[in-house]
């Protein structure tokens, strides 16, 4: 039985929390897959939403939501849409879990196939980028339909286990400082606030870009939109105060078991690791939630790895793939610079 590719309509709750228990089910489903992320990213990416659905029979074999983006009459598809800092999407495969590989892989491969037709024929893009989730792990779909795969990678924190069993995990240069004591102790605060520490964080971050030369593209109003609108708790701002004055923060969004770092915690100017006490908050009040990992991002990136594998996380994979005409070339290096 073939696999029938549609796009799905949610016009009204019933139908969203459908996609959103498909997206809670699937291993690589994220919260960025969530209805209403995907129409929140929609908004500020000045994008296209299209949320694919397959079938066989009247059983779903996945999903995967890609936004058009044109510009002067050409388009382009993406899985997840540049300049907004979400790390991945892609393609969230459903009621595999029991299938033996080659059924498996079989499926996978049918629902992938049919979702780039459909991605065909209704946007036609001289150019198509994909970033997989961590859940999905192959990409020859992809490359069997003439993509380029790449492999990288991210840092994921266990953070279901006891508090100290946790730190001891840490390397001795991040714990030494996660428990500051006397005067100290009482120079640092460490709080989860709101859209006036999204405001400082955002200023700050695209501070340090502009000292580098780079431009820090995610909007300012996609991530108080954010916050306001979305379920309480998916996007947490830390901040951490030294003597009374802002130093440094960090912004985490946070799905069912996952929370994930998003922007945040360069070098401020104090004379202590703030930004140690602001993961270690982060943490410990995550895994008080429930929360079983933390995405630390940042594997792909030499200078960023050399602080994040202090937190001793596991090193995974996931897959960028590419596909697009010569004449595309500039967009695809445009991106690159972008990202």
């Amino acid at each position: 039985m073939s696999i029938d590719i549609t796009r799905f309509d949610a016009d009204d709750r019933i139908d969203r929390e459908q996609w959103d228990d498909h997206v809670r089910t699937s291993r690589g489903g994220t919260l960025f897959h969530t209805f209403d992320m995907l129409e929140l990213i929609e908004r500020h990416a000045s994008a296209d939403l299209y949320p694919f659905i397959g079938y066989k029979g009247q059983e779903p074999v996945g999903v995967f939501p890609v936004f058009e983006l044109s510009k002067g009459g050409i388009s382009a598809a993406f899985s997840p849409p540049p300049r907004m800092g979400i790390p991945s999407m892609g393609p969230a495969p459903l009621n595999d879990g029991h299938l033996k590989r080659r059924k498996a892989e079989r499926r996978l491969r049918r629902f992938v196939e049919g979702c780039l037709e459909s991605i065909d024929e209704r946007i036609g893009p001289r150019y198509s980028r994909v970033c997989t989730s961590v859940g999905v792990d192959d990409p020859r779909p992809f490359t069997w339909n003439e993509f380029d795969a790449s492999p990288r990678h991210t840092y994921v924190l266990d953070i279901d286990r006891e508090p100290e069993d946790l730190k001891q995990s840490f390397s001795k240069s991040l714990r030494r400082y996660l428990d500051p004591d006397g005067d100290d102790a009482e120079r640092f605060r460490i709080e989860e606030r709101g859209t006036d520490a999204i405001e400082f964080i955002h200023e700050q971050v695209t501070a340090r870009y502009e000292a580098q030369d780079r431009t820090y593209t995610v909007p300012l109003e996609f991530l108080l939109e954010a916050y306001e609108t979305l379920p309480e708790g998916r996007l947490r701002p830390y901040v951490g105060a030294v003597d009374g004055d802002l130093a440094s923060g960090i912004l985490v969004f946070e799905g069912p078991s996952t929370i994930y770092y998003s922007a945040g915690g360069g070098k401020p100017d104090v004379d202590y690791p703030i930004n140690d006490l602001l993961h270690w908050r982060i943490i410990r009040d995550a895994r008080d939630r429930g929360i079983e990992r933390y995405d630390l991002c940042g594997a792909n990136t030499e200078r960023i790895c050399t602080y994040k594998s202090k937190f001793n996380p596991d090193l995974v994979t996931y897959y960028e793939v590419e596909r697009g005409t010569p004449v595309m070339n500039a967009v695809s290096s445009l991106y690159r610079r972008l990202r």
